[in-house]
């Protein structure tokens, strides 16, 4: 969805409730929980890693981080609502704004990972739904890796455009993707210090 002026809350809350049941918008949905994944014919696969710190602290301070949704850069997008608990079903509107308009894009939660081990999991992935300008899975999910202390976050998302005018200027919006994952990567290590 694409406005000249900012949604309204109303406006907000109307995209999410209509959006509650719908289906999703792309192929192999939940495909990104298996590691080394093959997205679909027509997607492109990004991945991030960063390393954020070592030892318990920092894996809980990043648990909280992903339940608090501060993965989202405030700089870039608005999530709406950042109180949406992080289970498998919830639904989230984002906010961009850039280039002289505003976006308002649903997903929802398709899986939630919190898994303990050799290395402790934390995370989910969401899907995009109809109306949203690209179509795919996005994977936020922080580890703790016992034998080596250190703690990471890693973003895996497959995607394409679903909407003619990002199809467009794609290698805009491609720009704005890799933007987005070294934001998310920054608020990751600022909140977890």
């Amino acid at each position: 969805m694409f406005t000249f002026r900012k949604p309204t809350r109303a406006t907000i809350d109307a995209l999410r409730d209509q959006c509650r049941d719908a289906s999703f918008n792309y192929p192999g949905v939940g495909s990104t929980r298996l590691e080394g994944f093959t997205p679909p014919p027509g997607y492109h696969l990004d991945q991030v890693q960063i390393e954020l710190g070592r030892g318990q602290a920092t894996y809980e301070r990043a648990r909280i981080a992903i339940q608090q949704w501060k993965m989202f850069p405030r700089s870039m997008v608005e999530l709406f609502w950042p109180t949406v608990p992080v289970t498998q079903g919830s639904v989230v509107a984002v906010l961009f704004r850039g280039y002289g308009f505003w976006s308002l894009n649903s997903a929802r939660i398709v899986y939630t990972v919190d898994e303990t081990g050799q290395i402790d999991r934390y995370g989910f992935a969401y899907g995009t739904l109809p109306g949203h300008l690209e179509s795919g899975e996005e994977r936020f999910c922080v580890s703790w890796d016992h034998e080596t202390d250190c703690v990471h976050y890693q973003i895996n998302v497959f995607s394409r455009p679903n909407h003619w005018f990002v199809w467009l200027g794609y290698p805009v919006a491609r720009r704005e993707q890799a933007r987005f994952r070294k934001l998310s990567a920054m608020a990751m290590k600022d909140f977890v210090g």
